[in-house]
């Protein structure tokens, strides 16, 4: 089991209420592959560098987990079709 952060970026048409949804939609993704999550930090609602999909501002969340590292392909096929997910990635730490 290593260390991860997974930064994603939730659509900022999504009213508040909804966001936790999101938050609790992706971290039973990550459970469901058999992850350990520590912690959740919602940074807020932040300009982005460049328009995505025309929306100029975005949602920030940070989320640490464990996992086997051989899941993690399988994790990120789910969190691609997510429709409130505007982008995500995920940094091993060490």
């Amino acid at each position: 089991m290593k260390k991860y952060e997974l930064m994603f970026i939730i659509n900022p048409t999504v009213l508040e209420e909804g966001r936790d949804a999101v938050i609790e939609k992706v971290t039973g993704v990550l459970t469901a592959a058999g992850a350990n999550v520590e912690k959740s930090e919602k940074w807020g609602e932040r300009k982005l560098a460049y328009p995505i999909n025309k929306k100029k501002t975005g949602f920030y969340v940070l989320t640490t987990f464990e996992v086997d590292g051989t899941v993690l392909a399988d994790v990120e096929a789910k969190l691609n079709i997510m429709e409130d997910v505007l982008r995500y990635i995920v940094v091993k730490q060490n």
